[in-house]
This record gives C-alpha cells, structure tokens and sequence, in this order.
C-alpha cells in the first residue's frame, strides 16, 4: 500500500505529492503542524490535536479557520485511502505561497497539506527494556508551546543523541538546571507515588497525550504534579517516562550515564501505560 498525501486540493501517491518552492514553509519554517495517530483505526485525541492547531496558528498569526468536520472528513478518507491496519497522519498549514521577503505577504492563501503513512510500533523488547537518553542544552526558541516546523534544534539534538548510541535527548535550560522536553516527546519523573512533569510554559510543548494521561492518571487516584523539575531530581528519580503520539509512555532508564531507578522501566510507568491503553480499547 503507498503512502499517501492531499496536497492542492487532492488524493496523490506521496511520492508524486509536489509543493510549490515559494511556499513560505520551505523558506522560512513559516507553517505549523500536528502528528495523530490512529488506535484501532480511529484517530486518538484528534479534538486535543486540533485545539493545540488553533493555538499555534493563532500564535504565529496565520489566518486560517480550522474547519473541523471538514478536516475530520479528509482525514478520515485519507486513512481509508491508505488502507493501513494503523496510520500516522501528518498534517501542515502553512502562510501560503509567496515571493520570498520577511514580512506577511498582502495577499496569501495559507497551505494545508496531510500525509499517512504507516503507523511506526516500537518494538515490545525496546518497550520491556526502555531506553536511554542524554541531556542537551535547549537551543530552540522562546516559543515552544506553538508547534511550527522550526525543529532543526530538535533534529541536532535527536542526533547528537543516536550519535552517542543512546535513543533520545532531553532539553533543559543550562542556566537553570530545569528539564523541558525531549525532542518529540513531554517527560515525566517519578518519586514513591507521586509522578511529575514540567510545567506548561513557553519552553515546552504541551503534548495531548501528556494532557490525556494527567487527567486519566488524577481520575484513577494518581497524584501528578505540574511544576519545573530540575535535572538533578530526574537524575535521582525512582522512574521516568517520556509521553507522545507515537511514544506513547515509554520508560526512559538511563540519562548521560546515570541509571534512572532500576534501570528497568518501573511500576509506575507500567501501570500508566497499560491503563492509557486500556482508556482506548485495546488490551
């Protein structure tokens, strides 16, 4: 089955997908974007998707009236087009197509481009063991709770990570010691019962599964906190966890060359991950 993108108004095979060069995403990152993933065939959270789509839009100032039902239903056939037992979709709105100058173009019609591709699986033995990490210095701009594609920040650091042989990087402020983010996932310490995530600011992006398990998590009698977590508490927490789309909750077991815990993924994380599954349906 091919991948598959709706661009310029139609249903193509990805690979014969075409954009014009003066769309303002190509030169300046000009664009914002979400990632849904199906569970069951369905979308998951796609209301906290496009929420989180009017935001950044409003925030970067793109004119662009989210049409919700009419987005859903392209979705929805683009899925089915697809014909995937589970698809990733990837949806971008960009300023529009212009001549290539800084300031907002008079007249552009903004951009929508979808693509679906088959859903990645983490493998159940990276699952069972977890994964490793390293800390690097956050680098991005002051305004990470907008999702654009300005990620090349991110790209560096996921980078520079695979290049130590470890699977992700956190970000965290080297001024102030305090954790951020991974770089396409929200983080989460554990210590005895009690589970924390960094707070929602400017420096991170407030992932919807992070939202969704928060709230299934106090629902179930878990106590989570928002407020900044510094590196030394992750360093010495009992668990860690990243969140994502395609994430998931996935353990994080080693930072730099510290153990986190165990070394294993923990109950916690464990027990969090199997009632975000079960939330959705699937045992």
């Amino acid at each position: 089955m091919p991948d598959i993108a709706y661009v310029n108004g139609e249903f193509v095979p990805l690979a014969d997908a075409r954009v014009p060069l003066n769309d303002r995403a190509y030169y300046f990152a000009d664009a914002v974007y979400e990632v849904c993933a199906t569970f069951r065939g369905t979308v998951s959270l796609l209301a906290l998707h496009l929420d989180r789509l009017e935001r950044s839009l409003q925030g970067v100032r793109i004119n662009y009236s989210v049409d919700r039902r009419g987005l859903t239903g392209l979705i929805e056939e683009g899925i089915r087009r697809a014909g995937y037992a589970e698809t990733i979709v990837y949806l971008q709105i960009s300023r529009g197509v212009a001549p290539r100058e800084k300031r907002f173009p008079a007249e552009c019609a903004p951009v929508l481009i979808l693509t679906f591709r088959e859903k990645p699986q983490i493998p159940a033995e990276k699952r069972a063991r977890g994964i490793e990490a390293i800390l690097v210095p956050d680098e991005r701009w002051a305004h990470c709770h907008y999702k654009t594609v300005m990620l090349l920040p991110n790209v560096l650091a996921h980078q520079n990570a695979l290049d130590a042989g470890k699977d992700e990087a956190i970000l965290y402020d080297p001024q102030s010691m305090i954790v951020h983010e991974a770089t396409a996932a929200n983080v989460f310490v554990v210590r005895g019962d009690r589970v924390a995530t960094p707070a929602e600011t400017p420096q991170i992006l407030s992932g919807t599964v992070r939202h969704y398990l928060i709230d299934l998590a106090r629902r179930n009698g878990i106590a989570v906190e928002e407020r900044p977590v510094a590196v030394a508490e992750l360093l010495a927490a009992n668990e860690a966890f990243l969140t994502g789309t395609t994430t998931e909750v996935l353990a994080v077991v080693r930072v730099n060359d510290r153990s986190i815990g165990s070394g294993m993924p923990g109950p916690m994380t464990l027990r969090l991950h199997k009632m975000f599954w079960e939330s959705l349906g699937i045992r």
